[in-house]
């Protein structure tokens, strides 16, 4: 029973592929999203946008391969392109002004949990000598630690950039579609967003973690095909798939409190 987890994640890396696996990862994800919507309202995506971004910045540090592309590709782009939709969710629902506050709380999440796990990794550690195998094992652990919540300073100042400009884009284009069409088409505002402020987002990151901020930069190949053209394509095919989310979220919705 212990290792339950383990054998399940051993399981799904033996009998599906990495296309399924994303497709689950969404449907999971949207289905989270609505019913945070309808049971706790702005407050349930506030805390799923600092959850996700969170979780996104852990998985990005893992790479696997679709068989439309020949490179590996990092992971990470189905959460955080989830995390525009909440903001539209949010634009649509609650306010621009209440989306903002979404962007401010998950900008301070990041940073929290970097800070949070510094201090803990920070504690002098137990000499392994004539240690116990639970001693042992809390070491592995820490060094795992060590590679998932110590991103280097040039990633955390290219996640946190990328994060604020492109969720202020991304805002700032749905409500002013949602004006200039007099609150019609919907599917149009929600896709346009996310599609200008989705592509910014991973072309600012990635060209600023693994090129201007690296020392060793990753060619302009790599860049493009392991970081922003296979993330843009999965970014584009959620886009499509979130439009009847968004409408959906219209029957979510019970009450608009003000926050």
């Amino acid at each position: 029973m212990d290792n339950f987890i383990r054998e399940s994640i051993y399981w799904l890396q033996h009998h599906t592929s990495a296309e399924m696996l994303t497709v689950v990862l969404f449907l999971v994800s949207a289905a989270v999203i609505l019913g945070l919507l309808k049971f706790y309202g702005a407050f349930g995506l506030y805390v799923y946008n600092a959850l996700a971004l969170t979780i996104a910045n852990i998985q990005v540090l893992r790479f696997t391969y679709y068989e439309s592309f020949s490179d590996p590709v990092a992971l990470g782009t189905v959460l955080v392109t989830t995390t525009f939709f909440v903001n539209d969710i949010l634009s649509e629902h609650y306010g621009q002004e209440v989306a903002k506050k979404s962007v401010t709380l998950g900008f301070w999440a990041q940073l929290v949990v970097i800070v949070w796990m510094v201090l803990a990794l920070g504690h002098p550690l137990l000499p392994l000598e004539n240690a116990s195998v639970a001693v042992k094992e809390a070491h592995f652990n820490y060094e795992a630690m060590m590679q998932l919540f110590t991103p280097s300073l040039r990633i955390l100042l290219a996640s946190l950039l990328a994060y604020f400009v492109s969720k202020w884009l991304d805002i700032a284009v749905f409500n002013h579609l949602r004006r200039t069409t007099k609150n019609r088409f919907l599917w149009l505002r929600q896709n346009t967003a996310m599609l200008i402020a989705g592509f910014l987002d991973i072309v600012l990151f990635s060209v600023l973690a693994w090129v201007w901020l690296s020392e060793q930069p990753v060619s302009t190949a790599e860049l493009w095909t392991a970081y922003i053209l296979s993330a843009q394509v999965t970014r584009m095919i959620l886009n499509v798939a979130s439009t009847p989310l968004m409408y959906l979220s219209y029957a979510c919705v019970q009450s608009k409190p003000k926050l």
